[in-house]
């Protein structure tokens, strides 16, 4: 049976099919949704259904907010074109790891340059004081390693700082991100937290970075044949730069923008991001840059946002927003006054959270729904 786009969304939003049965669980999914930690990730089965539900095989689909790319690769294995954008370069680096999907032997060969990188600078960050001594949020940037180990993360770090990544060089660095701290002997970093650094405790151990970063790659492509992947695109920069060669050439918009209220994502990910190039700078100018600030001082931002939503879409295109209503916003009423002049409003439901799991972490933003809202091109 053929159902109508406000059918569809409204058995979605009854149905909450990925509360159901094995997609309930956590760890859910391909095994890429797991290639980097990364705090505030969308649960990957929400993105399976809404890609599976409300696009088509060979549909253009595109998450111009794609954090980690969670919504994109599902839509690459789904045989739709995922294209994910965010202007974190740490987001794109993983994200273009999953979705342009490199062979395993040339990703290799990538580690080895990595690796004779590392051989032949490392002992010019053996150096008193560290680098970065001064520098932290839940602890100095030198607390969370061995001091051997930290001048290899230093080498590494500058390897990859301002390159123009190849889609193996994003792979070997998002695998690099993802062992750089926890809580578990996969890790870098003393004993932390896998998705927040928390300040670090226990014994400083040397770890080899190169070593951690093939156990990594070894997990992540066991079982997987990247070949059977639909090709993707993965961007960098703000959304309303996107290519206008994309224009008038996505068939759905999916996306779940930062929830208003939340805490600061480069606060919760800092240890990554400095380690994917960022500088002190860089934390005070995401104020000012980031849509997360942006939508602080004003919710019309999103003006812009519909705006570039529309130019990309062909017509009657599909937009699917997974919002947060907290205490300070109802993120749905707001987007939905601000996309009306572009789009209709199909339909909006919402499902309550209060139940969920933080992972051991404070929710400070206080959100207690999650909200869908369905909108279709003019």
């Amino acid at each position: 049976m053929s159902y109508s786009f406000e059918e569809n969304a409204r058995l979605f939003v009854e149905e909450l099919p990925y509360r159901q049965g094995e997609y309930a669980g956590r760890n859910w999914g391909h095994p890429w949704h797991s290639l980097c930690s990364y705090h505030g990730k969308l649960k990957p089965a929400i993105a399976h259904f809404l890609v599976q539900a409300f696009t088509g095989e060979g549909d253009v689909v595109l998450d111009p907010l794609c954090g980690v790319g969670t919504i994109p690769l599902e839509a690459c294995l789904q045989g739709r074109v995922g294209i994910g954008n965010d202007l974190s370069r740490m987001a794109y680096a993983v994200t273009k790891a999953k979705v342009e999907h490199p062979e395993r032997e040339s990703v290799d060969a990538a580690v080895e340059n990595l690796g004779a990188y590392i051989e032949a600078h490392k002992r010019e960050y053996c150096v008193t004081p560290l680098p970065y001594s001064d520098f932290g949020f839940n602890g100095k940037v030198p607390e969370y390693f061995h001091p051997d180990t930290y001048c290899e993360i230093l080498a590494a770090r500058e390897y990859f700082k301002n390159r123009e990544l190849t889609p193996e060089e994003a792979m070997v660095l998002a695998c690099f991100l993802h062992v750089l701290h926890g809580n578990r002997p996969y890790a870098l970093s003393r004993n932390s937290h896998p998705l927040t650094p928390y300040k670090p405790t226990g014994e400083f151990v040397y770890k080899n970075v190169i070593g951690h970063i093939r156990n990594k790659l070894d997990l992540s492509y066991r079982k997987i044949e990247p070949d059977k992947l639909h090709t993707g695109k993965a961007l960098c920069g703000d959304f309303h730069k996107i290519d206008s060669c994309f224009a008038g050439s996505v068939d759905a918009v999916i996306t779940s923008p930062p929830f208003a209220g939340s805490m600061k994502f480069y606060i919760q990910n800092w240890l990554r991001l400095w380690c994917a190039g960022w500088e002190e700078t860089d934390y005070k100018q995401a104020d000012t840059d980031f849509l997360e600030a942006k939508q602080k001082k004003s919710m019309d931002v999103y003006y812009d946002f519909f705006a570039l939503c529309s130019k990309m879409l062909k017509p009657h295109g599909k937009v699917i927003l997974h919002l947060g209503h907290s205490r300070e916003c109802n993120m749905a009423d707001e987007l939905e006054q601000r996309a009306r002049e572009r789009f209709h409003v199909v339909y909006r439901g919402a499902e309550n959270v209060e139940h969920m799991e933080k992972h051991g972490i404070k929710d400070k933003g206080a959100t207690f729904e999650h909200q869908y809202l369905f909108l279709e091109k003019r």
